[in-house]
Parts: C-alpha cells; sequence; structure tokens
C-alpha cells in the first residue's frame, strides 16, 4: 500500500513545486526513475503509483518548477545506491551545479554536499499530450530562432543553441553558449515582454540565470 503523494511530504503550493522532497521521505516502495529532458538535462523522480508500469521510453508527465514539464524516461531501475552517483554526474555536467541538469533549475553551488531531492511522477503522457508536444516543439523553434535573431541584432557574444518550453508553459528556457559573463538583462525583459512567462538562461558551461 502506498502512501499518498502528500504523506510522502510532496509540495502542497504552486512556489514549492520543482524542490522535490528529501529521499528519506520517499517510501522505500517506490520506485525510482531517471528522466531526461531537452539538451541533455535529466533528473531523478519517483512515483507512488505502481500501475502505471512506467519503463524506459515512456513519456511521463512530471512535478517542475512551480508547474509541471514532461520528459521521457531513461533508467527504470535505479536504486537508492546509485543515486549519489547520478548526482555527481550531473554536478560534473552542470560545471557549477547550477546548469540544465535540474528542470527546476534548484540546484546551486555545493549542492553536492545537500540532500537529494526527487521529484514527482503525475503519469504517463496521454494521446492528447503527444499532440501538444507537437505544438510545444513547433514554438519553440519560432522561440529560438526570434532569440537568436535578437542576440545577433545587440551584437552579444553568445550562441543560443535550442530553446525549451516547460510543458505548462510557465517557464521558457533558452540554452547558450558564451565565453564570458554576458549581460543580456535587456534581451530578457525583450523576451519576457513577448512571451509572458518566466524567461530562464542556462549556460551549457556553467551557471544559469533568471531574469
Amino acid at each position: 500500500m502506498f502512501r499518498r503523494a502528500s504523506e510522502a511530504g510532496a509540495p502542497q503550493n504552486m512556489n514549492e513545486l520543482g524542490r522535490g522532497v528529501p529521499l528519506h521521505s520517499v517510501p522505500a516502495s517506490c520506485p525510482l526513475f531517471i528522466v531526461e529532458f531537452k539538451a541533455g538535462r535529466t533528473d531523478l523522480f519517483y512515483a507512488t503509483d505502481l500501475a502505471l508500469d512506467i519503463r524506459v521510453g515512456d513519456l511521463v508527465i512530471v512535478e517542475a518548477d512551480r508547474g509541471k514539464d514532461l520528459g521521457k524516461v531513461v533508467n527504470d531501475t535505479i536504486t537508492l545506491a546509485e543515486v549519489e552517483e547520478f548526482q555527481k554526474q550531473q554536478l560534473a555536467r552542470a560545471g557549477y551545479g547550477d546548469g540544465p541538469a535540474s528542470p527546476g533549475g534548484t540546484a546551486s553551488a555545493g549542492a553536492s554536499k545537500k540532500e537529494i531531492n526527487p521529484k514527482m511522477i503525475y503519469g504517463k503522457a496521454q494521446p492528447q499530450d503527444t499532440q501538444l508536444l507537437v505544438s510545444k516543439i513547433q514554438d519553440e523553434v519560432k522561440a529560438l530562432q526570434l532569440c537568436q535573431t535578437k542576440v545577433r541584432q545587440k551584437k552579444l557574444p553568445m550562441e543560443v543553441i535550442d530553446a525549451e518550453y516547460q510543458w505548462d508553459r510557465r517557464k521558457l528556457t533558452f540554452y547558450f553558449i558564451a565565453e564570458k559573463r554576458i549581460d543580456f538583462r535587456e534581451l530578457v525583459r525583450e523576451l519576457f515582454r513577448l512571451y509572458k512567462t518566466r524567461i530562464w538562461m542556462a549556460s551549457l558551461q556553467g551557471p544559469s540565470y533568471e531574469q
């Protein structure tokens, strides 16, 4: 018998979504999964309902930064013993521990000393979700092209290589590479005015920034 999500310490309000819960508060009977998103970012999730029968390759709706996101399961057999090694790998990829490895963008420098906080899987994506995914991808391509155009116009020394909407459209992330820190506050303000959603600039080489 599984405990309800609230009993596992799941967040109770929108602002807490995406922070996950302490690993020790997730029932031992709840399986763990690694889910992959755009730009190769991955994060750890748990499911409270075995009836979902989640397997590698499944598209799932998951808890994300103040909302929901959609990703693909890439590991359905990870154990508690493997979780710490997983975190080490993600911190190494993220550079400063605050890169695109986390959908919520909540990791920070020194995160290796903090407890791992898995997030919840709500369920498998349904046929209508797959249809929405096509529209989401199309909108991401448009957003990427627009952002690239504005970067060229402003002659910013950065290369924007991808764009990603959070599944619920509450957040729009632009992935970029740059040789040095860039003041892109004006760019982010313009993007916010256009898209009316939170803008997250995720460096693939180091820290990420939100405006």
